[in-house]
């Protein structure tokens, strides 16, 4: 999983600009940054067969739009606002993350509101393969297969 500049974890959250994404994060998950002048960090989740599915930290009332893979050539979008509204085999995933309300006072009064969105794409190389997922605890997990079964 790769992640860009602004984003840290911390007290068991995921946060993005300061705006906080997954709450839950598990203790495995760790950001460290890239070699080279991008502006790049890299999470390392440890790993040891050739299928794991663990879960990554909680997603609860933040909007998303997620596409997926419904049959093996064919791919659609869903829209939700927490983790068990994920389908199995999510292969883009962006969330809306706001600092505050849409409805809160001062957005009422006309002041702009910040809104953040965070992308996550399950990619690895080579003979490796990561989807996303959701599951019935409203976490997002990662489905991480090498094909050497």
């Amino acid at each position: 999983m790769t992640v860009g500049a602004g984003i840290s974890v911390a007290d068991g959250n995921l946060s993005v600009l300061g705006t906080q994404i997954l709450t839950d994060v598990r203790d495995n998950i760790s950001l460290t940054p890239a070699r080279g002048d991008g502006m790049m960090t890299g999470a390392f989740i440890g790993v040891s067969s050739d299928r794991n599915v663990f879960p990554i930290g909680k997603l609860q009332g933040l909007r998303f739009m997620c596409t997926f893979r419904f049959k093996l050539w064919w791919m659609t979008q869903r829209m939700g606002s927490s983790g068990k509204d994920i389908p199995f085999e999510t292969q883009f995933l962006i969330i809306e993350g706001n600092n505050g309300s849409h409805f809160s006072e001062e957005n009422l009064n006309g002041s702009e509101q910040s809104v953040v969105y965070t992308v996550f794409l399950p990619i690895l190389e080579g003979s490796f393969r990561a989807v996303l997922q959701g599951n019935e605890n409203d976490e997002l997990e990662i489905c991480l297969e090498s094909g050497n079964g």
